[in-house]
């Protein structure tokens, strides 16, 4: 087959699950059958690779666009770089898009190729209303091209069967073009890996245990929320923070003040990685940390969670999305109860609550190693027997084909 995966994120520049999920199935599609497909990858950036039968053609913008407002531009450089994709792809027998950042190329290509349209949901707009912080107006032009793509879809791939409702719920997509396919993990390389000189460049005593977070600074991430629980912690414990990019300055601002007012409380150590963390070190703080903590308000799959897991850690995330699919209770970690759609600070209550559960999960495991090692050792395994990379990619191959087939006359 031929196959053109379209894309925002592939490496270098990957910041989110969907970037992490299209560089491993593209690896290994291109892998697949003796290496007999071909695969074209279109991604927002600088790259331009073959290797085989992979090639990576980034796209770039080299001008200011004019605009209503700041918040505009991000959009607007979007849709330039998929009218760019769409006047770059020729011979291909499906298309395959990923995050609403590609789907305007996915259906102007289905029209004017004539070839069926795949579409993975990751997330989606009308979940996400905290991204009109960013896009501005430009977040109704976002939306309303995610909508317009899976009404032309020919085949949806969910993460999650949480996905599969969602994409069913929000814009009727029929069950039948709908295959739920996890995501994966690269369970050779993310695995139990004990490395003290890399606590040591981080700051982080081996000593005191401490619970990690690695993510970024966004509401739907939920960082606000363990640092609220973080105050309801017992001293001596070590709260590390693997945050970067925030989605505002304003956001930045308010992750730096909560900061400062729990460094200010004796007995709680907060040392927040504010810079990017290579997969080198990120290992090693996985699998040294007691608990890996996932306070997300939405999340479609969460790949961060299979990523500890594998390293032999065990979670403790709020019960949304597709972590209930990964996460097993009381085996593999602890949920708690988002207890409210959105509990921001304009519903402190919520808030409340929602700190405290998710401190009380975090202090029941600190308190107890033993039970920490043995959900370690099941988490570990699950993601053996269940979320590999190379599953996927059949999974994703089989879809396609069966998409195709189901075209031809």
């Amino acid at each position: 087959m031929r196959i053109a995966i379209l894309t925002n994120e592939y490496p270098p520049h990957i910041y989110g699950g969907a970037g992490v999920h299209v560089h491993f199935l593209s690896r290994e599609l291109a892998a697949m059958d003796g290496g007999r497909h071909r695969l074209k990858v279109l991604c927002f950036g600088e790259q331009k690779e073959s290797e085989g039968n992979l090639t990576v053609q980034g796209t770039k913008v080299d001008f200011t666009f004019p605009f209503q407002e700041p918040r505009n531009m991000r959009l607007l450089s979007t849709i330039f770089r998929n009218v760019l994709m769409t006047g770059t792809l020729k011979e291909v027998d499906i298309i395959h898009c990923h995050t609403w950042y590609t789907h305007l190329a996915g259906c102007l290509l289905k029209q004017l190729l004539g070839k069926p349209l795949v579409l993975t949901t990751h997330s989606l707009e009308p979940h996400r209303p905290w991204k009109e912080e960013q896009l501005g107006s430009g977040y109704q032009v976002s939306t309303w091209m995610e909508r317009t793509a899976y009404e032309n879809a020919d085949g949806v791939i969910a993460v999650s069967r949480s996905m599969q409702d969602d994409v069913q719920e929000l814009y009727g997509v029929p069950r039948e073009k709908v295959r739920v396919i996890f995501n994966g993990v690269d369970v050779e390389k993310y695995k139990p890996t004990f490395n003290l000189e890399v606590l040591a460049r981080y700051g982080i005593d081996p000593e005191s245990p401490y619970i990690l977070f690695v993510g970024r600074i966004t509401h739907q991430k939920g960082i606000m929320h363990l640092l609220r629980a973080a105050a309801h912690l017992q001293d001596g414990v070590q709260v590390v923070l693997c945050a970067t990019d925030p989605d505002t300055e304003e956001l930045g601002r308010e992750m730096a003040q909560r900061l400062e007012e729990l460094k200010a409380r004796n007995g709680l150590r907060i040392i927040w990685v504010s810079r990017f963390v290579p997969v080198d070190d990120i290992i090693p703080l996985y699998s040294h940390a007691a608990i890996f903590v996932c306070p997300s308000i939405y999340e479609p799959f969460g790949i961060i969670n299979l990523e500890a897991m594998a390293c032999g850690t065990p979670v403790v995330a709020t019960a949304v999305g597709g972590i209930k699919e990964v996460v097993l209770p009381q085996e593999t970690g602890l949920l708690v109860p988002l207890g409210h759609k959105c509990p921001e600070d304009h519903e402190p209550q919520a808030a409340a609550a929602l700190a405290l559960n998710l401190a009380a999960a975090i202090q029941s495991l600190l308190s107890d190693p033993e039970r920490r090692r043995v959900m370690g050792e099941k988490a570990r395994r699950r993601v053996e027997e269940l979320f590999s990379w190379r599953q996927v990619a059949r999974q994703t191959l089989d879809f396609y084909q069966e998409i195709v087939e189901g075209q031809k006359p």
